[in-house]
């Protein structure tokens, strides 16, 4: 399997949990948006939703510069997650707009092997592509 079978095996599984290809600026990779529901017997207590990226094609800090500089609070949205793939060093940088009161932005340098408890869904992902990866190389 070449490299871009694995790419396209990827993009395939992400698709399958609600992810779409997204592109800004000169990163790339898989976006997704989540609604989550907080209710108990007496009905619906909140509802926010999170914005998740994993980024295969970045340029490290730049594209963490670039992000802390172009993304702005979403409507409704409490987390804008960014997962860069295949770092040189694990990293977790996070940014919050209004005090946390209008969202926050994490973005995690992922380094293959790390963890990261607030990113522990999206390394699910990133362990499969370096699985995927590897089988490409064989």
């Amino acid at each position: 399997m070449t490299d871009s079978e694995a790419i396209q095996r990827f993009g395939s599984l992400l698709g399958d949990h609600g992810f779409s290809p997204w592109q800004e600026g000169d990163m790339s990779g898989w976006h997704r948006h989540i609604d989550f529901v907080k209710d108990c017997l007496a009905g619906e207590i909140c509802r926010y939703s999170v914005d998740d990226y994993i980024v295969l094609q970045h340029r490290g800090k730049a594209s963490e510069r670039w992000l802390k500089d172009h993304c702005k609070p979403k409507e409704d949205v409490m987390k804008q997650r960014f997962l860069l793939l295949d770092c040189p060093e694990q990293r977790l940088e996070v940014k919050s707009f209004w005090l946390g009161l209008r969202g926050w932005l994490e973005i995690l340098h992922y380094k293959k092997g790390a963890k990261e408890k607030r990113f522990e869904d999206l390394i699910y992902f990133a362990e499969k592509f370096a699985r995927l990866k590897n089988s490409a190389e064989v």
